[in-house]
């Protein structure tokens, strides 16, 4: 079944600034997630209003293309689904019988995806087989063949620029699991024309977040006085590395979400402090912070609000950035702007992205 509705104007121009720095949008379509049971993506139609809502039960949605793509967990499926209501199974990513774990990554111009089958062995040993293709499934290949590993699996981060290289990370099974932002234990890269791979500079790092982009690569560290995180920043080119040093927050323990400006100048991540972390009077503190980049300095942004956010992407000419939620059971979309530090609630439904 495929409801439809029609969204109130302020949603379509709340869209429309999360959409470019201008608010213009560039595409009709963008798809918004509501947590529920079952889970509702909503296909938002930018030119008339309406919106198509498709009923769906799954986990790690992504933009593909004209599609969202998920894992099924009850099903063991990887599935898409589309504006006009219909789910069907991915054409060419799916779980094998031995597989335990899948895993994608599109490339930032959304032309290829990689993709990871991690099977187990005896003893808890793991082998990830990592695939990449066109975003239609032309030209697959096998790309690489870790393990096994003791409970270690590769995991696909990001494409280089030019698509030449796939990074990616030892990524210890389960722990992504519980933590609240993406964490990465061991950065390193595959040649896509060669196979081989190089640990990535002053990898293996702390199981931190990371974010790479432009050719840079930038690794938060915790602070040796818990007050924060250093960001450490590496020309992946040039192999030159740089430190800025942490705000200066006691007891912020958990940072993720980096996204970095379009421009490479600035970046923002979130820093949180949690206190009773996974019990009952488990209690959360965010805050924003601001990296520059060419001043190599960090500035929190915002006051703390009781909530795991995380940035996504920028917008309005790099003068703000939209946040989602790192709940994975919470919904909702917010705006930080960065000369004030307000933060706006823009939707109650998570944003997912643009259907291309």
């Amino acid at each position: 079944m495929k409801p439809k509705m029609w969204v109130s104007f302020g949603l379509v121009l709340a869209c429309m600034l999360l959409v470019t720095g201008t608010g213009q949008a560039q595409t009709a379509v963008q798809v918004f997630l509501q947590r529920g049971q079952p889970d509702q993506l909503q296909f938002v139609d930018m030119y008339t209003g309406e919106i198509d809502t498709v009923a769906v039960s799954g986990e790690r949605y992504t933009v593909f293309g004209s599609a969202v793509m998920y894992y099924d967990p009850v099903d063991n499926r990887v599935r898409l689904a589309t504006a006009d209501g219909r789910v069907r199974n991915h054409p060419f990513i799916q779980p094998l019988a031995d597989t335990r774990r899948v895993d994608w990554v599109l490339s930032g111009d959304g032309k290829y995806i990689a993709w990871t089958l991690t099977a187990e062995q005896g003893g808890g040993q793991l082998v990830t087989t990592t695939r990449i293709a066109g975003i239609d499934g032309s030209s697959p290949r096998e790309v690489l063949v870790d393990g096994p590993r003791p409970a270690i699996r590769a995991l696909p981060v990001a494409f280089s620029g030019n698509a030449d290289l796939l990074y990616m990370d030892y990524q210890p099974d389960g722990i992504g699991e519980v933590t609240p932002f993406q964490q990465y234990a061991g950065l390193f890269a595959v040649d896509l024309e060669t196979g081989e791979t190089a640990m990535l500079p002053g990898e293996p790092g702390c199981f931190c977040a990371a974010e790479i982009g432009a050719g840079l690569l930038l690794r938060l560290h915790l602070a040796e006085n818990l007050s924060g995180f250093d960001v450490v920043v590496t020309n992946l080119g040039a192999e030159t590395t740089r430190q800025i040093d942490a705000v200066g927050r006691a007891n912020y323990t958990q940072a993720g979400g980096i996204v970095l400006a379009p421009d490479s100048t600035q970046a923002v991540y979130a820093l949180a402090q949690v206190s009773d972390f996974g019990g009952a009077s488990q209690s959360v503190r965010t805050v924003f912070v601001q990296v520059d980049l060419v001043e190599r300095r960090q500035t929190v942004l915002t006051q703390p609000v009781n909530n795991f956010l995380q940035p996504v992407a920028w917008t309005e000419d790099n003068t703000a950035v939209i946040v989602t939620s790192a709940d994975r059971s919470r919904s909702g979309t917010w705006k930080v702007t960065l000369a004030d530090g307000r933060v706006t609630r823009v939707a109650t439904a998570t944003l997912l992205g643009t259907l291309h």
